[in-house]
């Protein structure tokens, strides 16, 4: 399953369906954002539960990428750590959703600046560290100090644990953008990369194009 996002304002009665193939150049690209849900995987599954307190629509996400070419993208990855990845693996998954967003006034420089910073990772491992800090964070006991303490408690256990040569899928979209100075500190970037999950991320509409309503073809 393949879905990509048009660039209008969300719907506040949350997202309905719309089919709409993968096109380069047209709704995808280099410096665009993949993010993807695999219903039929356990780990994706279980990403999305935690991080459902972020969640403002009816799309589950639970990894990031950043697209480099047409059948190609960087990720941080639990098997491998940071490397390219062919999108096809995506595509031809019949129970994978994946969804592209588009940084806001990017161009052609941008792209290659975003593709540039993530090339600079290529070989780093997988921070295993980080993401159980933040599963921690955005379990229930978590989420209720949060609530209490704010960000602050969320930003102290995973800063606790984060590795600087290391990274998790969000954290790696995250450090990518945040380094360009056109999104650096920009909406959920105003936060430490090592705390930002791949929902947060995908909901943010400081860093990306707005969108409208749309969802997997298959």
């Amino acid at each position: 399953m393949t879905a990509t996002l048009s660039q209008q304002s969300p719907s506040s009665q949350g997202l309905g369906m719309l089919s709409c193939p993968p096109r380069y150049g047209e709704n995808y690209g280099a410096g665009y954002i993949g993010f993807t849900y695999t219903n039929s995987n356990l780990i994706s599954r279980g990403i999305a539960y935690f991080t459902r307190w972020t969640r403002m629509h009816d799309i589950s996400v639970s990894h990031a990428l950043l697209v480099t070419g047409e059948n190609q993208c960087i990720e941080a990855h639990a098997q491998g750590g940071v490397k390219r990845t062919n999108l096809e693996t995506y595509f031809e998954d019949e129970h994978c959703q994946i969804f592209f967003r588009k940084p806001k006034n990017l161009t052609p420089e941008i792209a290659t600046r975003l593709v540039s910073s993530a090339e600079e990772h290529l070989g780093c491992g997988y921070d295993f560290a980080l993401i159980a800090a933040q599963l921690e964070a955005n379990s229930l006991a978590g989420h209720l100090l949060r609530r209490l303490f704010g960000r602050s408690f969320e930003e102290k256990v995973c800063q606790l644990k984060d590795h600087p040569e290391r990274f998790i899928c969000s954290e790696l979209v995250a450090h990518c953008l945040d380094s360009q100075p056109e999104y650096h500190d920009k909406g959920v970037l105003t936060y430490s990369d090592c705390t930002i999950d791949p929902q947060e991320l995908f909901e943010d509409d400081e860093i990306f194009t707005a969108w409208h309503k749309s969802n997997p073809t298959g």
